[in-house]
Order: C-alpha cells, then structure tokens, then sequence
C-alpha cells in the first residue's frame, strides 16, 4: 500500500466517525428540546404568584444587606 492509498483509507474512517458523532449530537440535541419543553409546561406561573415574585425581589433588592 502507498502512502496515498493509507491517507485515503485514513480519512474515510475519519469521515465515518464524525457522522457517528453528529449523529448523537443530535440525537442528544432531540432529547434536551423535549426535556425544555416538558419543564416548560410545568413552569406555568399565574399572574398573581408573578406579582408576588416581583413585590418580593424588589423587597429583596431594598434590604442591601
């Protein structure tokens, strides 16, 4: 074998072992999106419990401890 038959052979499993690699980058990708998206729904803050945060850091803020 030559040396450009070795580069060849080289950069083909090169090649292969990044698209295994892209390949669960991106099925990690579809997982951490549904995870988003399952704490989102459970994230979901009323309009009063939103005021209350907000009164209750700005009384935070005030204290300057």
């Amino acid at each position: 074998m030559t040396i450009e038959e070795i580069l060849i052979v080289l950069l083909g499993v090169v090649v292969i072992v990044e698209l295994f690699v892209m390949y669960l980058m991106r099925v990690r990708m579809h997982q951490l999106q549904r995870e988003i998206e399952e704490s989102s729904s459970r994230v979901d803050l009323s309009d009063i419990e939103l005021e209350a945060l907000t009164r209750n850091v700005e009384a935070f803020k005030r204290l300057k401890i």
